[in-house]
């Protein structure tokens, strides 16, 4: 007759689980004392048994070679033992009617086995993970002296264990102070965002269970992957996250964008993203780093595969430095991108300065140089600046630049501000040169219509020239412009006297 099965117990398999996760358990030592209790307790078997909520595992013997054996709980005298206060001894297996049909019981039996005694491995929490026993091929008893003996070396395996355990925890700790000391670095690191990403994902697959990571910016329209990192099983999934799928409106989605970082222990179907389900996804992580372009969040993924497995503190503790690392490259890549901006702007009027300017033209002489294509260049001068300054005030001229800027913009042209009342146009592999060039000096036209209609007594010159039709390169094209702009100038001059006249 089978045993009563057990109450619910999470307490005590998740000390039992503990125990189960060293991988390689103290054998030699069980060994030893499995070997001093059989001898002690003159027994020509003695084992170490873990017991989970329906199985038991034997962890060591002496005698019989049973390591391994995996046995259903209810049939096994040890399910009762790890539920009694102390030592249980049964004289007689084959008198008791729980384990008299047991085939190992009896005297009919090939093994025999008549008494059983049990001392249960109980933690300093005070659950019993399983025991360590003794079998006899006799009927007999144990005095109180051999039940302390047996219960005695039921200790010595708690301790064994606990011994690795700690081990195993001051180990954790090294490599979890080593990693956060390793991502602090990577913040000091002249790397790029997505480097600095790519390294701190790499030490975060080192340091504990990742199937895949990602360095991700969330758009409407699903996750835009700019980094990630994946082990064996990840491979499948790196493909499956490069899919395009509505995130706005989902739980995720709003988590994210009220800048929380979100821990997923257990996925189960469906899901907020079935699709990851489906593709083996069972635990996750979202954390927030910063706002990106157009309000885009940028986040750290990551993704355990097969079987779910709980974030530990000390993983959180690892990614929440993970966070901080690439946080500060993002910021400090974006404090860069910011003076690069200022540095190639005009303050005034928002255009390109002569910096960037000539940072374009080296771009385009070097497509020019690779593909053959071609650019067209275009020097303005904006007429009348002087009067209105005179007649207005500076505030008024300022507004006449802003306006003339404003009015310069076109698709497909660059527009800038060279200083003063001088301005740039640039049209990169214009593909019709002639109508670019045409293009170009209508749009200085219509500018300086625009500034006139809003009452500035302003015109503008321009001189055009392109690459390779007009110039060799660059600086023959703007010389060439500029000389042309003055030619305009002087017809316009010449124009308006005679018509004066």
């Amino acid at each position: 007759m089978p045993t009563s099965p057990p109450p619910p117990d999470s307490e005590r398999l998740a000390a039992l689980h503990a125990y189960l996760s060293l991988g390689a358990l103290p054998g030699e030592a069980f060994d030893r004392i499995t070997a001093l209790a059989a001898q002690v307790l003159g027994t020509p078997c003695a084992v170490v048994n873990f017991l989970g909520e329906d199985w038991q595992f034997t962890v060591a013997s002496h005698g019989p070679d049973l390591t391994g054996l995996v046995l259903p709980r209810g049939e096994v005298p040890c399910s009762l033992t790890v539920l009694a206060p102390g030592v249980v001894v049964i004289e007689d297996l084959a008198a008791d009617p729980r384990f008299a049909h047991h085939p190992e019981v009896g005297p009919d039996s090939p093994v025999g086995v008549r008494m059983y005694a049990g001392a249960p491995l109980v933690t300093a929490g005070g659950e019993a993970v399983g025991t360590l026993c003794v079998f006899d091929t006799r009927v007999r008893s144990l005095g109180q002296r051999e039940r302390e003996v047996l219960r005695t070396l039921a200790a010595l395996v708690i301790d064994e264990l606990d011994l690795r355990l700690s081990a195993r925890e001051l180990t954790r700790a090294r490599d979890h102070a080593r990693t956060l000391r390793d991502l602090a670095e990577l913040m000091h690191e002249d790397l790029a965002p997505e480097e600095t990403a790519e390294q701190a994902l790499a030490l975060l697959h080192e340091r504990m269970r990742l199937d895949w990571s990602g360095l991700l910016r969330l758009t409407p329209g699903g996750p835009e992957v700019l980094r990630d990192h994946a082990g064996p099983r990840g491979e499948g999934y790196r493909a499956v996250m490069r899919e395009p799928v509505t995130l706005e409106g989902t739980a995720l989605w709003a988590a994210l964008r009220q800048r929380e970082h979100v821990f997923v222990d257990t996925c189960a179907a469906p899901t907020t993203l079935p699709h990851l389900f489906a593709a083996g996804l069972r635990s996750a992580a979202w954390l927030y780093l910063r706002e990106g372009q157009g309000g885009h969040p940028y986040v750290l993924a990551l993704a355990r595969l097969g079987e779910p497995s709980a974030w530990t503190a000390d993983e959180r503790g690892l990614l929440e430095a993970a966070v901080r690392s690439v946080g500060v490259a993002l910021e400090r890549a974006e404090h860069v991108r910011e003076l690069e901006r200022a540095a190639l702007t005009d303050k005034l009027t928002g255009l390109g300065n002569r910096r960037a300017l000539d940072e374009a033209l080296d771009e385009a002489t070097g497509l020019h140089a690779e593909t053959g294509a071609g650019y067209v260049l275009a020097v303005v001068d904006l007429d009348g600046m002087k009067r209105v300054n005179d007649s207005q005030g500076h505030a008024s001229g300022d507004d006449l630049l802003r306006a003339f800027a404003l009015a310069l913009r076109a698709p497909g042209v660059s527009a800038y501000r060279l200083g003063g009342d001088e301005y740039a146009l640039l049209r990169v592999a214009p593909g019709d040169p002639p109508a670019a060039r045409r293009q170009l000096a209508a749009l200085v036209e219509e500018a300086a219509g625009h500034v006139r209609a809003l009452g500035y007594p302003a015109d503008a010159s321009v001189g055009v020239a392109g690459v390779p039709d007009d110039a060799p390169d660059s600086t023959a094209a703007l010389r060439t412009a500029d000389l042309r702009m003055y030619a305009h100038k002087r017809e316009r001059v010449r124009a308006r006297e005679g018509q004066e006249g």
